[in-house]
């Protein structure tokens, strides 16, 4: 689906709601295989918060190496 981004990633989600306070529109369970997902608008400051989160990880993998 273009234009949204859907997020299958619990801790992905939570980031992206209550650190960087973007709003999800839905929150929903993908019905072939009962995953829980949220689905957020696609949006250049979407994009900035992954690029954040994915960033952040790997600090943190590094700092435990």
């Amino acid at each position: 689906m273009k234009g949204y981004f859907f997020c299958y990633n619990g801790s992905v989600a939570s980031y992206l709601k209550h650190i960087k306070g973007i709003p999800f529109i839905t929150e929903a369970v993908q019905p072939k295989n009962g995953s829980r997902f949220w689905l957020f608008e696609q949006s250049e400051e979407l994009s900035q918060a992954l690029n954040d989160y994915k960033q952040m990880r790997e600090r943190e993998k590094q700092a435990q190496a």
